[in-house]
């Protein structure tokens, strides 16, 4: 299963394969020799798809936990032993009891803690992995110290005794492979009898009409105060829909209606997309149909505070008070690795901008 070497497709059109938006179901051994991108670091190809997220099923052989995080050093291909690549899967708060948490803990509300911590105790059990043990993971592909690994957005222990899942997942990547991976990506009909001028023309134009689409539905969702969505809500959207359809994009080719519905889908996700990178939305736990308003997520922005609040009343913090970066590692201790530092950044602005907090120097904030 070899990736062969093939000129790597302009990153304007990755957005219309449809390997690029999923979780490859890759072999580890591919993973491994995955090629990095020449235009955009943190994409790999096989072939011609260009690969971000990946989907893995294996054998645990190296078990390490650190403070904020399990980091398996070894996932084992489940028929395929060549193949072992380290994971990384954060921990959520329940998988961490804070002492300070402990001592504030009254006789009153024993009962309560004591149901909590119990719960704790259970979700870090399965949280935490043993050597054999059959782990799926889906996270995204990373370098660190020269070493590839997979970042985990979900991860879970295979309960799975009679071996359906295993046996399955071993039916299923060749299918894969052989209907997806190891074929090349073919552009949309439209596309492929067009010169490389009006080829360009053609890709610009649909990177304009993703970028505007984005637009619209951040101020949709800023202006009707959504919470939270779910992506077929937003293409039943009229206001939305419309701009999807717009007839200097849409071309004759597209007037099949299975087709058409398939490129309005492919918009709304890749516009999404682009919201997703900016922080202006984010999904977690393993709710991946669901996207959350990060402006309007007022659990996310009561926790931020109440954790700068309690680490600026410590003596470590009490002059500077807390850096960013330690504010986005607490944040993701209790949220996981689904917050990133743009998602935090917006928190942030909006609390500065609420008074709640102010900047002592650049990148340090405190709260009173």
């Amino acid at each position: 299963m070899q990736p062969s070497l093939m000129k790597e497709p302009p990153s304007l059109l990755w957005g219309l394969n449809p390997v690029f938006l999923s979780h490859a179901r890759l072999y580890i051994k591919d993973i491994l020799e995955l090629k990095e991108s020449n235009q955009v670091p943190g994409i790999f190809f096989y072939k011609d798809h260009p690969i971000k997220q990946v989907d893995i099923l294996g054998t645990v052989v190296c078990v390490r936990e650190k403070d904020a995080f399990y980091s398996y050093g070894g996932i084992m291909d489940l028929d395929d032993s060549t193949g072992v690549i380290n994971c990384t899967c954060w921990k959520s708060s329940a998988a961490k009891d804070r002492p300070e948490d402990v001592h504030r803990s009254t006789s009153g509300a024993n009962d309560l803690d004591g149901l909590v911590q119990e719960l704790h105790r259970q979700e870090s059990s399965k949280a935490k992995m043993e050597i054999g043990d059959v782990i799926r993971v889906r996270g995204y592909i990373k370098v660190f110290r020269m070493q590839r690994e997979v970042v985990a957005s979900i991860f879970y222990k295979v309960d799975d005794p009679t071996l359906d899942m295993q046996i399955m997942r071993m039916l299923e990547l060749p299918y894969l492979y052989k209907h997806a991976y190891d074929k090349p990506f073919i552009l949309p009909d439209d596309m492929t009898n067009q010169s490389q001028e009006q080829l360009n023309q053609a890709v610009l134009q649909r990177s304009g009409l993703i970028s505007l689409l984005s637009e619209k539905i951040m101020n949709f969702v800023k202006e009707n105060t959504i919470y939270n969505f779910y992506l077929p809500e937003l293409e039943s959207v009229p206001s939305l829909l419309s701009e999807a359809t717009n007839p200097h994009y849409i071309t004759k080719s597209d007037s099949n209606v299975s087709s058409s519905s398939r490129e309005i889908r492919s918009l709304f996700k890749e516009a999404i997309h682009i919201l997703l990178k900016r922080g202006i939305v984010y999904q977690k736990g393993q709710s991946k149909d669901v996207y959350y308003v990060t402006d309007h997520d007022k659990e996310l922005h009561k926790l931020t505070l109440n954790m700068i609040k309690q680490d600026c009343s410590r003596q470590r913090h009490a002059e500077k008070g807390c850096h960013f970066l330690h504010i986005l590692n607490c944040v993701q201790q209790d949220f996981g690795s689904c917050i990133n530092e743009a998602i935090l950044q917006r928190v942030i602005n909006a609390l500065e901008q609420n008074s709640d907090i102010v900047s002592t120097m650049e990148k340090y904030y405190t709260a009173f």
